[in-house]
């Protein structure tokens, strides 16, 4: 069996997709599969409208990557994201706009040779496409299953929002995205919640299975970080906020989180992790100089220093409503640490509130506050729910079942293909 994951990234660039496309094709590569990796240059978020340069194919862990250059889009960030906004208010026209959606989704991200790249490759059985929020990817792989004849396969990572239609659904739910969705073969998504999502929006339910998450173990030297007991450890008890510092993410709901909490006398302090956002460099400058002492911006941090603040953490707040799934709530519960999340997009099909980690509405910093006050109130909850957490992870969340149920799906496609 030979197949073609195509993905807008890949590691070393950090994220959770990025991490979930890498952790099924070293699963599938050990069970046998010829696994190709198509993908962009970027080793950083910003390099997807800034541009990289692309790398000879690679070869590791049984499978192969290939990495194309990405063009600078004129006028970087702010002109890809006007670019997004005009293909969204595109989609809301009377009369069918797929066509023209379809073309302009060939620049975001504007990844150079990917039509070629794909024709190129030999004796594919299946193309699977992931990420229906950066699609060219999905719409070249679409289009290269058409002209071979090959099954689609489509992992959409879809950020549906808080309810049917609103702003962050919108941007996963264009006509172009779900005829793709609505042509592939399989649609293989990460929550019943996305199921759910989906199925309203017209996805063939018969089409669509929930197939799950996993998480890597913690790496074994994270109590040698810095973070841990040196020079970079952070004044306790903190929480921590991990995800690309945005509004959509959270980040700035958190950090108004804690805010809120020190005002109600509460010695608490907020650790972020993760690439920084121009919304969130405004809000951070807006701070007193005593504010910032306490909001700490840590940047991308490596593996170990991560799971080093994780672990020291006394919860995740992730108050996200633009993640289909949330590797980094797995992450945080392989710690015995509770969550504290956003009851939007996927999250509410991974996190059972009350039980491992509590739920509040997006953008809701007084709910977010009563969540975290009543965790730092109570240690023995605390270390409930993180147990229970931990507990979840063993049972339901692993790379070897997610592989397992992939390649079965591709097995069922093949042989009614046959």
């Amino acid at each position: 069996m030979r197949v073609a994951l195509v993905t807008p990234a890949y590691p070393p660039l950090p994220g959770g997709g990025e991490r979930y496309v890498a952790a099924l094709a070293r699963g599938l590569a050990a069970r046998g599969v010829d696994v190709t990796v198509v993908t962009s240059g970027a080793t950083a978020e910003a390099d997807l409208w800034r541009g990289a340069s692309g790398a000879p194919p690679e070869a590791g862990d049984g499978l192969q990557v290939i990495r194309l250059p990405v063009r600078p889009f004129p006028g970087g960030r702010r002109g890809l994201m006007l670019w997004r906004k005009a293909m969204v208010v595109l989609a809301t026209l009377p009369g069918d706009r797929t066509a023209a959606l379809r073309r302009m989704a060939r620049r975001v991200p504007p990844i150079d040779g990917l039509d070629e790249a794909l024709a190129g490759l030999a004796g594919v059985d299946l193309f699977h496409a992931f990420n229906v929020s950066w699609e060219h990817g999905l719409v070249a792989a679409h289009a290269a299953a058409r002209a071979t004849g090959r099954p689609l396969v489509a992992t959409p990572f879809a950020h549906l929002g808080e309810r049917a239609g609103d702003r962050v659904a919108r941007n996963s739910t264009m006509g172009h995205q779900l005829a793709v969705l609505g042509a592939a073969r399989r649609v293989l998504v990460l929550t019943s919640v996305e199921r759910d999502g989906l199925a309203r929006y017209g996805v063939p339910p018969e089409r669509v299975a929930v197939i799950g998450g996993g998480v890597d173990a913690p790496p074994d030297d994270f109590t040698a970080s810095p973070y841990w007991g040196g020079a970079e450890r952070l004044p306790e008890p903190y929480a921590v906020f991990v995800g690309r510092l945005s509004q959509d993410k959270g980040a700035i709901h958190a950090a108004e989180t804690i805010g809120r909490l020190r005002r109600r006398g509460r010695a608490v302090s907020l650790a972020l992790v993760g690439a920084t956002t121009p919304e969130f460099e405004r809000f951070y400058r807006g701070l007193s100089p005593a504010e910032r002492t306490v909001v700490r911006p840590l940047g991308v941090l490596p593996e170990r220093d991560k799971h080093a603040v994780l672990a020291r953490s006394r919860c995740l707040l992730l108050p996200s409503h633009s993640d289909s799934f949330g590797i980094v709530l797995l992450e945080a519960w392989t710690h015995g640490r509770p969550v504290i999340a956003a009851r939007a997009g996927g999250i509410p099909g991974v996190v059972d509130d009350g039980v491992n980690g509590l739920l509040a509405p997006f953008g809701d910093v007084a709910a977010l506050a009563d969540a975290a006050e009543r965790l730092l109130a109570d240690g023995v909850l605390a270390d409930q729910m993180g147990e229970r957490g931990r507990a979840k992870v063993a049972g339901q969340y692993s790379w070897n079942s997610v592989a397992e149920r992939v390649h079965a799906h591709y097995g069922d496609i093949l042989s009614r293909a046959g």
